[in-house]
């Protein structure tokens, strides 16, 4: 062999000092990025009360329907820790409980990369997963996607380990589906690769029983929890809930939604205009290829910025390589867990769900498909052991640029939640697309701090006042509804007529101005009025 095409060797020592040089660059962009003072809102304020609840009461919230509630759990006992007299120190534990979680994952992605590579291979692809820009973005939010992440490159890792870690891979799997139920899937190709692996085991069959006896009793407490506190188990539920929608609207075109299983499903006027046709007609056409057509985008656009360059290298070598032609367990597991956890992305897609998060899972797996390709370019470098300097910090340039890009205005966050308080403090009703950021469930649901509302009590209702002619047609018909008060910002959000609020408000006698954010100091100008439908009445 020539001397340049023996594999790059190097110490443990230098391995594990690596891991940690690369965990602390992980952790100086995390904080670089942190969003201090800013409350959580959407997905992370669900998961937050939760968490609270159970660590102030020591009980699972009744009638809350959380699912995917491993991760409050954990939450609970990050809170139970600290005794904070406001709600922004609790919200950033959670943040932060995030971010060691997303730190320590670079552990098991290693281990994940030592099963087909070499330690210094391993080492790059622990380093690009630790300043992968999703990975990090995403880390800082306090929302399930690192455990979730941590626990399935666990699982995996575990599997392919000596087969005395098998039984824990099948509990570590349990666990990955209480923090999200689509972790469920994922026993079958575990059981398909189990009986592919130890084929020629002669109890294999008990075993299997055995691992997944481990996997049943580990989900079977949360079910009977779930079953008291919300009354469904939230996996066979939500699974069986999913189908009935595929069923009802996609195969059967009906337009009745299912149940309560309304959580990220368009309208009926919507659906008609996705997916075209009579009432009552088949959709499976366009449910697939708006589902497929999405994913081939979404899958090209999260290789940008890092991957880019890598994965359709390390695909060509995969492709050349006589070796994957005979799947083994190794590569069988790789292959039917990407596949499985290709399943929820398409569902997602053809309801019109279009996160990115949802693809963080397949992030472990794609690293090996890039390191595939540097491995075999490796003999091709000369100094190979000086290129691991330039080859990490190249990627953390491409990963800070990339958060450059798409980074968000904080100081912008900040004055929207404290202005959004205001409003709240006013009314509960106002016009749609009236304010910047999501946090009107936020600010309504620590207005009792530190009793703190659950996210399904708060009633915030948001009137769109699209499709009026004018601001008197839209005013006079919400009145009903309850609208007191009209939002108003300098971000050209909702219609014409409400932007004309914005710059001529004189024109409009029968609204009275009781908030200007310009006058007290905030960069973000809003302006917030009260509504006189007497006076409305009058000129009418």
């Amino acid at each position: 062999m020539n001397k340049l095409d023996t594999p790059i060797e190097i110490s443990n020592r230098f391995t594990i000092f690596g891991i940690i040089g690369i965990m602390i660059i992980g952790l100086a962009v995390r904080l670089f990025y942190f969003p201090h003072d800013l409350p959580l809102s959407l997905d992370a304020l669900s998961y937050f009360a939760y968490g609270f609840e159970i660590s102030q009461t020591g009980q699972f919230p009744i009638g809350v329907e959380l699912v995917n509630n491993g991760w409050p759990m954990l939450l609970s006992m990050f809170f139970s820790a600290f005794k904070f007299d406001n709600f922004l120190s609790y919200m950033e534990v959670e943040r932060i409980a995030s971010v060691i979680i997303s730190l320590v994952t670079v552990i098991p992605v290693y281990f994940l990369c030592r099963k087909f590579f070499t330690k210094f291979i391993s080492l790059i692809g622990a380093a690009i997963f630790l300043i992968e820009p999703r990975i990090i973005s995403n880390s800082v939010l306090g929302i399930t996607e690192p455990l979730y992440v941590l626990l399935g490159t666990s699982a995996i890792v575990l599997f392919l380990s000596g087969k005395k870690w098998i039984y824990l891979s099948f509990g570590v799997l349990a666990i990955f589906s209480i923090v999200r139920y689509e972790g469920l899937l994922l026993f079958v190709p575990f059981s398909i690769m189990y009986f592919i692996r130890f084929k020629k085991e002669n109890k294999k069959i008990i075993k299997f029983v055995l691992c997944a006896g481990i996997f049943f009793l580990i989900l079977f407490p949360m079910a009977m929890i779930r079953m008291d506190t919300m009354g469904k188990d939230g996996f066979i539920s939500h699974y069986s809930q999913g189908l009935k929608v595929i069923d009802r609207y996609v195969i059967q075109g009906n337009p009745e939604m299912v149940g309560d299983f309304t959580s990220g499903i368009p309208d009926t006027s919507e659906m008609a205009d996705e997916f075209p046709g009579e009432e009552n007609t088949n959709r499976i056409g366009p449910f697939i290829s708006t589902g497929l057509s999405t994913l081939m985008i979404n899958f090209g656009l999260i290789q940008i910025p890092i991957f880019i360059f890598f994965t359709p290298l390390g695909i060509v070598f995969v492709l050349r390589d006589r070796k994957w032609k005979k799947l083994n367990h190794k590569h069988g597991i790789l292959l039917l867990c990407f596949i499985f956890c290709l399943v929820p992305i398409l569902y997602a897609h053809g309801r019109l769900i279009l996160e990115f998060r949802y693809y963080l899972i397949l992030y472990p797996l794609i690293i090996l498909i890039c390191l595939y390709g540097l491995d075999r370019l490796q003999p091709k470098l000369i100094n190979k052991k000086i290129i691991l300097i330039p080859l990490i910090f190249g990627i953390l340039i491409l990963s800070i640029g990339f958060l450059e890009f798409n980074k968000t205005d904080l100081s912008l966050e900040r004055e929207s939640f404290s202005i959004t308080s205001q409003v709240v403090s006013m009314s509960n009703v106002v016009n749609g697309d009236s304010l910047h950021g999501n946090y009107m469930t936020t600010a309504n649901m620590i207005n009792e701090w530190p009793n703190l509302k659950k996210p399904s009590d708060v009633k915030i209702n948001k009137i769109s006042p699209w499709g009026y002619q004018d601001i008197e047609e839209f005013l006079m018909k919400s009145k009903e509804k309850g609208l007191d008060h009209i939002v108003v910002d300098d971000m050209n959000n909702g219609p014409e007529y409400i932007q004309e609020i914005f710059s001529n408000e004189k024109k409009y006698l029968f609204l009275e101005k009781v908030f200007d954010s310009k006058k007290v100091g905030y960069n973000y100008h809003v302006k917030i009025f009260r509504i006189n439908y007497e006076m409305l009445e009058g000129e009418k």
